[in-house]
């Protein structure tokens, strides 16, 4: 994984691509963070309703979901699917790593003062 030389205190996207390609469990996890991002309409209906810039785009909509509901229910999942989640969940860095900063920022507020030098 590639280290912040620059002293930045959260997952950057290259990271979390760089850890979504050679960790399948990081993967799943972070498919599942795009899937609750869905709405719940959005989620029932395994479509892109609203243009929030939330969840799946309206291509991964039907098979992110899938897969998603797959996982939640400890499903196993075959190496083709194990692939679609790999490259599903790397559409997705930007999303990611705001959640992933959330996150942090929840766990870590003195982490706030950091954010504020990099204008977060």
């Amino acid at each position: 994984m590639t280290t912040n030389t620059n002293l930045y205190p959260f997952l950057t996207k290259n990271q979390i691509k760089e850890r979504i390609a050679s960790d399948p469990e990081f993967a799943r996890e972070c498919l599942l963070v795009i899937f609750r991002r869905q709405t719940e309409p959005e989620q029932n209906a395994k479509e892109t309703i609203l243009r929030n810039k939330r969840g799946f785009m309206s291509s991964h909509a039907v098979r992110g979901t899938t897969l998603a509901m797959k996982i939640l229910g400890g499903e196993w999942l075959n190496p083709d699917e194990e692939g679609l989640v790999t490259a599903i969940a790397g559409s997705y860095t930007k999303q990611l790593a705001s959640h992933f900063r959330q996150a942090a920022l929840e766990e870590r507020p003195e982490l706030a003062a950091a954010a504020k030098v990099f204008g977060l």
